[in-house]
């Protein structure tokens, strides 16, 4: 019932995003990348000891975009010791129908993120910022051989498990109005058949980072079988999944999509550092120079910004980034506050307005 009411909101808060900013929809800052809830049995030191290395992990796999990394052996000193980077826990109980009883406890964990950014680094992770792709999902479902566009008024239990799903992996998900100005540019049929030229031209209002279309459907009581279009970075990705449930079908495709723009977008494992010369052009006032540096010093992959001239209109910066040149071109490109002019003899970016 909370994660109905939860999408609710979530859904209505978009509706009146979409409707206001329709002409700009920058890349998602994702929150609650440093925390965690893990259901427990009691609340022993025991239990809760094992509970926030669960988090811990969780969190890790939200801040290198790798979900297998509990399973390598370099990070494993660092899970060991997860107590240390423990900012602050609460036990919540989660009741029933009517608050009548407990159905579980839960552990939410918030961790330090400056001590786990820390201890990553130490490790060599790079760690993907906060400031992520925006993705828009097209879903498309047959049931009793009749074929639907998935909306919030008709299937919120689809838009609700694929929300969890992203919110697993720290990303965060648009979904489309389905109003007179969609349905003028797009149909099932579309979708169904994955035709590009449609989808790109009914995603052109919302400014997303990724597109992303999925069709399921039920071939057995206990079978689903899913396909799946991304469209990132100017790529198409394509790849299918079956499960006997559809949360099962759902939460895998979404896990997959996750592992792809992690590829291209969080760096995973690269350790690489460099010195970069930064050129920022139509500089030509103190709110604006405050605006470019605040923005460099907020990217996750820079360790340092230094002023290195100030010229005319313009501003050049050293900085020391991991991940090598194209991390903090692609970070960069997220941010909506740059962007590239030339990256030849110059590496020159171009402040936008607000």
């Amino acid at each position: 019932m909370l994660s109905v009411l939860n999408m609710k909101f979530k859904m209505i808060v978009f509706l009146f995003i979409s409707a206001l900013l329709a002409q700009n929809v920058p890349a998602i800052q994702v929150s609650g990348l440093y925390q965690a809830t893990i259901p427990v049995t009691d609340e022993s030191i025991t239990k809760r000891k094992l509970a926030i290395r669960q988090a811990l992990i969780q969190v890790l796999i939200k801040l290198t975009g790798d979900r297998n990394i509990r399973n390598s052996s370099d990070i494993l000193p660092l899970i060991e010791r997860s107590e240390r980077y423990v900012q602050q826990f609460r036990y919540k109980q989660v009741y029933g129908e009517g608050q009548e009883s407990i159905l579980l406890t839960e552990l939410s964990v918030q961790f330090n993120e400056t001590a786990l950014n820390e201890g990553l680094r130490n490790y060599g992770l790079t760690i993907w910022g906060q400031e992520r792709p925006s993705i828009l999902v097209w879903l498309a479902y047959e049931q009793n051989q009749t074929r639907h566009l998935v909306s919030f008024e008709d299937n919120p239990e689809y838009m609700n498990m694929l929300d969890e799903g992203a919110t697993t992996r720290g990303l965060s998900l648009m979904f489309p109005l389905l109003d007179l100005e969609d349905s003028s540019q797009i149909n099932i049929s579309d979708v169904w058949a994955g035709f590009k030229e449609p989808i790109s031209d009914a995603s052109n209002r919302y400014q997303a980072d990724v597109i992303l279309t999925a069709k399921i459907i039920q071939v057995l009581p206990n079978l689903w079988e899913s396909e799946w279009t991304a469209y990132i970075n100017h790529q198409t990705e394509n790849w299918t999944n079956q499960g006997v449930l559809a949360e099962i079908v759902l939460n895998e495709g979404i896990d997959e999509l996750a592992d792809r723009i992690a590829t291209q977008y969080a760096n995973t494992g690269s350790s690489i550092t460099e010195v970069i010369e930064l050129l920022v052009v139509d500089i030509n006032d103190l709110n604006k120079y405050a605006r470019v540096l605040s923005y460099l010093e907020s990217v996750q992959s820079i360790s340092s910004v230094q002023v290195q001239r100030v010229s005319r209109n313009e501003v050049m910066f050293t900085l020391i980034n991991r991940g090598g040149l194209s991390a903090i071109n692609q970070s960069i490109a997220l941010g909506k506050t740059l962007t590239l002019v030339s990256k030849n003899d110059q590496l020159i970016y171009r402040l936008l307005p607000k």
